[in-house]
């Protein structure tokens, strides 16, 4: 892994940018999260053949397109210090080498440019499958405005990756000066029919199996709680429905989602976990997808 240089330091969020209104959504997003962190912004474009034909009407454009970027957050913020460049190379891979030293990785989806150089509809589940950081998408039309009483969703399982998700979305709401809610859907076992059961004299307690799985919950949090360090309002919520669907109903209002993924970045084609695949495609809030870090580094080492 790349070590942390001074240069990427200052600058630890990075997002990329093709000129498409989801990937000026994406801008406003990481502007507004590197200010939050006390950090700088890196603004980048993929270029795949810079050596064609048309080569340097290409680097023309390019060149426009991140002076446009870089304008466009002066505007917003004009104290925070703001780097672009170009890369020779496709998005996905460039993306992801520049997470090796980044705090935060933000794309939009869904949008392509006339360049055709940064597709954000695979780029994004490919950055989010690969990235060493946690990685933030937005869909198209997000609100990229946070003030008090911004909201974070998180879901749980008890895995250790969606404890690293659990204490980002902490980090997060402390810095939105938010709150947080912790969602954990649950469903029986497919095997397990509780209407057979009932029929062959068996009940099912969904009552205790519940207020168990709550106080296990609660337990979760307040270790990541006291290892964060961080005081911010929390509700939890324990809900008899898959994942997704309570992810997905728990975010409809909220101004992130946060979830972990077991994705495998370099073989088997950029798989992202099926939960956090499902809500990326299909939530109309920015999400968070964090990995385990055990995870990328495999995904380059192996």
């Amino acid at each position: 892994m790349a070590e942390r240089s001074e240069e990427y330091t200052r600058f630890g969020v990075v997002v990329g940018v093709d000129g498409s209104a989801e990937s000026w959504n994406a801008l406003d997003w990481a502007a507004r999260a590197a200010v939050e962190r006390g950090t700088g912004l890196r603004i980048v474009y993929a270029v795949v053949d810079p050596f064609g034909a048309a080569a340097e009407e290409v680097r023309q454009q390019v060149d426009a397109l991140l002076e446009r970027a870089r304008e466009r957050v002066r505007d917003a913020f004009p104290e925070l210090a703001v780097r672009t460049a170009a890369f020779e190379g496709g998005a996905v891979s460039t993306l992801s080498i520049l997470s090796e030293t980044a705090e935060l990785l933000v794309v939009g989806t869904r949008g392509h440019s006339a360049l055709a150089t940064l597709l954000l509809g695979s780029t994004s589940v490919g950055v989010s499958a690969r990235a060493f950081c946690p990685v933030v998408v937005l869909p198209p039309g997000a609100d990229t405005t946070r003030s008090h009483g911004s909201q974070v969703v998180v879901g749980v399982d008890g895995s250790e990756v969606s404890d690293e998700a659990l204490r980002f979305a902490l980090r997060e709401a402390a810095r939105m000066d938010g709150s947080l809610t912790v969602v954990h859907g649950w469903q029986l076992p497919a095997p397990l029919d509780p209407m057979a059961l009932a029929a062959a004299g068996y009940t099912m307690n969904f009552g205790v199996f519940e207020k168990r799985t709550r106080d296990y919950i609660d337990g979760l949090v307040e270790r990541a709680r006291s290892e964060v360090g961080v005081d911010v309002p929390i509700g939890v919520r324990v809900v008899y429905e898959h994942p997704v669907q309570a992810l997905l109903d728990a975010g409809r209002h909220a101004d992130l989602v946060v979830v972990g993924s077991h994705g495998r970045g370099s073989v088997a084609g950029l798989f992202l976990g099926s939960v956090s695949q499902s809500v990326l495609h299909r939530s109309s809030t920015p999400v968070a997808v964090v990995r385990h870090r055990w995870d990328t580094e495999e995904d380059w080492l192996g």
